[in-house]
C-alpha cells in the first residue's frame, strides 16, 4: 500500500518534470533524460524511506543502476508509442504503470533486499 502511495507521488512529480519540459519545447527523449536524472535523487529517498524503510545511502548506486535499465526500457518504448503516432504525452502516460510495477520488482529484489533472518 505505501508503495502505491508513494508511487502515485513519485509518478506526479516524474510525469510533471516530463510533461514541462515537452511543453517548453524540449524533445521527448530529452525531458525523459531530466525526469529520471531529478527522479533518481527524489525517488530514492522517496522509495528508500518510506516504503522500504531504508536509510542506506551507501544503497544510491544500485538505485542508479536500476534507474538506468528502467530508463532504457523507458525510452525504447517511449519512442516506439510515438513512432506509432500516441503523442509525446500520451505515450508516456501509458508507460507510467509497466515502468512503476518493473521497478518496484527491481527495487524489492536488487535495491532494497532485505537479509533473510539469522544473518
Amino acid at each position: 500500500m505505501k508503495f502505491l502511495f508513494v508511487g502515485a507521488l513519485n509518478t506526479a512529480f516524474g510525469y510533471s518534470v516530463y510533461a514541462l519540459f515537452v511543453t517548453l519545447h524540449a524533445s521527448h527523449n530529452a525531458a525523459l533524460t531530466i525526469q529520471y536524472i531529478l527522479g533518481v535523487f527524489w525517488n530514492f529517498k522517496t522509495t528508500g524511506t518510506i516504503v522500504f524503510k531504508n536509510h542506506d545511502n551507501s544503497l544510491i548506486l544500485r538505485f542508479f543502476l536500476s534507474y538506468i535499465f528502467t530508463y532504457s526500457i523507458n525510452l525504447i518504448c517511449l519512442n516506439a508509442l510515438v513512432r506509432l503516432g500516441a503523442g509525446k504525452y500520451l505515450s508516456q502516460g501509458i508507460m507510467v504503470l509497466p515502468v512503476a510495477v518493473l521497478s518496484f520488482l527491481i527495487f524489492k529484489t536488487f535495491v532494497f533486499k532485505t537479509k533473510p533472518q539469522g544473518e
